[in-house]
């Protein structure tokens, strides 16, 4: 395992993960926040935003797996590029 393979992963999941979150997050705010006006009284208006939030973060740490996953076996099946990353 080449560290370099690695460190392209992360970075590769680290980006994804920040580009899902700050796509998903304004959308889910705003439909957590019209089903709290739609449902007052429900069991989960209060913590609505909350849960839409952690879903948001669960979903965008998936996605950031995929990413990395994506992007190591991509780098190690490629194999070294250069005489310098023997």
């Amino acid at each position: 395992m080449k560290i370099k393979t690695v460190l392209e992963g992360i970075l590769a999941g680290l980006l994804s993960a920040i580009l899902s979150y700050s796509a998903l997050i304004s959308r889910a705010t705003v439909t957590a926040i019209a089903m709290r006006r739609k449902m007052p009284d429900a069991w989960f208006s209060g913590l609505i935003v909350w849960y839409a939030t952690f879903i948001v973060i669960l979903v965008s740490i998936v996605i950031a797996a995929v990413a990395y996953r994506v992007v190591y076996k991509y780098a190690a099946e490629s194999g070294p590029t250069s005489a310098w990353s023997k």
